[in-house]
């Protein structure tokens, strides 16, 4: 029921992800060597503040573009865009703040990345594009039609993504079930005063008792990462931190007139055990709602087969 009370907040909030995502989510921040982009075409556009943003450009026919999340990069999508490039030319960038889109230039919110996204159809001159989102992806999707509306869009998909991520007595389908914006907001705050402490205080609960012993403040790791953290200006991702948490596109998302499908993962961490495809089907009535019943967070990164699959008969169907 889409009315039942909310989950009590957890006195710790849950991971958002295992040892290995954060480490791969550290390596897409630029906090660990990058090393090579994925073999392909490499392109890019500047966008009006003189930000470049490299696009990872493959296959030819109708525009599909893949917008990843936060912590990952266009590496993320790579098997599926292998796939869905036989039929499509298919762009994926690397948002700023992530993979190889810096130094960064500014602060970055989800209407500084839909302002991008916009700019990025205009310099690759793309009409009716398929545009396909995940996580912070589809924020950005949704902060897009937002302001923007569907005149260049042939369809969307959103993956593993609530409209609102912040709870309240009103609004019972965001992260957890149960993450407030006060929760938010103090975790942001700690991270904006310690970043290094928060990360490697995170990596060492998730690797356990002998990493947190090699990752402590006394040791010669401990201390060269902390040097290493504490000259990273982390600030344009905190300000994104926040505008996620400030985004509510429930309303927006009840005009779409775009054909949509959304995919979630019946184990996310996010929303696992919440009703959000009872969401989407009452409020976008002509919605496509696909769950991967053993997938998490990332349905297109441990089934991308199926999610191509799915993605090509949705737009044989709709597009």
């Amino acid at each position: 029921m889409l009315d039942r009370a909310p989950p009590d907040p957890p006195p710790h909030p849950p991971r958002l992800t295992g040892l290995r995502g954060t480490l791969n989510a550290l390596r897409n921040f630029g906090l660990v060597n990058l090393g090579t982009p994925a073999a392909g075409e490499f392109d890019s556009f500047t966008a009006s503040d003189g930000q470049v943003v490299p696009v990872f450009v493959l296959g030819k026919g109708p525009p599909l573009v893949l917008v990843h999340g936060v912590g990952c990069s266009h590496r993320d999508w790579m098997p599926v865009a292998r796939r869905l490039a036989r039929r499509h030319c298919v762009l994926a960038w690397d948002a700023r703040g992530h993979g190889h889109c810096r130094p960064v230039r500014g602060s970055i919110t989800l209407a500084r990345l839909a302002t991008d996204l916009a700019e990025m159809l205009d310099h690759f001159g793309l009409q009716r594009a398929v545009l396909v989102g995940h996580s912070m992806g589809a924020l950005t999707l949704m902060q897009y039609l937002h302001l923007h509306g569907t005149q260049r869009v042939a369809a969307v998909a959103l993956v593993d993504q609530s409209p609102r991520i912040v709870t309240d007595d009103s609004w019972r389908l965001g992260l957890f079930g149960g993450c407030s914006a006060a929760m938010l907001s103090g975790l942001i705050a700690g991270a904006r005063q310690d970043l290094a402490e928060a990360l490697l205080n995170e990596v060492g609960a998730l690797g356990g008792a002998w990493l947190r012993r090699q990752l402590g403040i006394d040791t010669s790791l401990g201390r060269m990462l902390r040097r290493r953290l504490g000259s990273i200006d982390i600030r344009p991702l905190l300000d994104l931190a926040e505008s996620m948490a400030q985004a509510d596109f429930r309303a927006s998302l009840s005009r779409l007139d775009a054909p949509l499908l959304v995919v979630l993962g019946a184990r996310s961490p996010h929303y696992a055990g919440l009703p959000l495809d009872a969401w989407y089907r009452e409020t976008v009535k002509h919605a496509q709602i696909s769950v991967y019943p053993r997938a998490g967070h990332s349905p297109h990164v441990s089934e991308p087969l199926r999610f191509a699959r799915e993605l090509e008969r949705f737009l044989e169907d709709h597009a």
